[in-house]
């Protein structure tokens, strides 16, 4: 079955009651571990590096060794929860660099403006299962509209070091279908510039915004992508541990969306937007190598 039909069906099964506009990501508790460790990742859902709500729908984790070999855990209500964050856990049986990458998504999200140009309700159904004639349009204006219609995929990654990294494989994709890839090695976070690349559908995805926020602190930084949907930001730090959440969204970008003539008041000429969102998060961190001090 095609990925993006699967993923429909599971949206189906798997919708949510309001909407959200979070990123999900993934925020391990060390960026090293050792062969025998337990590694723990917190996976949560919310904006730039707090997690404001436990990620609901369907969220799958996969853990990735140096080595090839795949874990894949399927969220459930049986995953450990802390506060707002599903936990999971692993043993740490081989060394290497592991990547941790999770894919979620909430369901289909229908954003209606009833009295523009902003106060409006989402509906948790995709737009052609909304009976429009059947609403109570009591207090509507008569220009009214659709503003847009979508379903939602969130994609995280993040990293853990451990003896004998190779941390060129931090860089190469893993084909999400939207993803932030660290071009520069991940040691060097909180030493200044660094280089990442947004790919869309495995490739380079130009003129959009990386943005990037240091945990603890919420001084925003952000580039626009280039032709080659690669952008640098300086992350420099002076703190002992620098922790960062690095994230890009496709909102409404018009190469993935499409303008459509859809349901709305006798007085309203707005277009609709409709198709999928994506959203990717990358937790870096500068604590890949083992302190002289451990």
């Amino acid at each position: 079955m095609n990925k993006h039909i699967l993923c429909l069906c599971i949206m189906v099964i798997f919708c949510a009651m309001a909407a959200s506009a979070h990123e999900t990501f993934i925020r391990p508790l060390s960026g090293w571990v050792e062969v025998g460790d337990v590694a723990v990742l917190p996976v949560g859902s919310g904006h730039n590096t707090t997690s404001q709500e436990l990620p609901f729908g369907y969220v799958s984790l996969n853990i990735t060794s140096q080595s090839g070999s795949k874990e894949t855990h399927v969220f459930s209500n049986k995953t450990q929860t802390d506060g707002f964050w599903k936990v999971y856990s692993f043993d740490v049986d081989e060394p290497g660099l592991y990547v941790i990458d999770v894919y979620h998504t909430e369901g289909f999200w229908t954003h209606i403006i009833t009295n523009p140009p902003d106060e409006g309700f989402w509906e948790n159904k995709y737009v052609d299962e909304i009976n429009f004639s059947s609403l109570n349009k009591t207090g509507w204006a008569d220009n009214w509209y659709v503003e847009r219609s979508y379903p939602k995929y969130c994609f995280g990654k993040a990293f853990l070091a451990c003896a004998g990294s190779d941390f060129a494989v931090a860089s190469k994709p893993v084909s999400q279908w939207f993803e932030l890839v660290p071009l520069d090695n991940i040691t060097k976070i909180g030493k200044g510039d660094f280089q990442f690349q947004v790919l869309y559908e495995g490739k380079p995805f130009d003129n959009i915004t990386v943005q990037a926020e240091k945990v603890g602190n919420d001084t925003m930084i952000e580039g626009v992508t280039d032709t080659d949907g690669k952008v640098v930001l300086n992350l420099r730090d002076s703190a002992e541990l620098s922790e960062w959440t690095i994230w890009a969204d496709s909102a409404m970008d018009t190469r993935i969306v499409q303008a459509k003539d859809l349901p709305k008041g006798e007085n309203s000429k707005e277009m609709s937007y409709v198709g999928p969102v994506y959203r990717a998060a990358l937790v870096l961190r500068s604590d890949y190598i083992k302190s002289i001090t451990d």
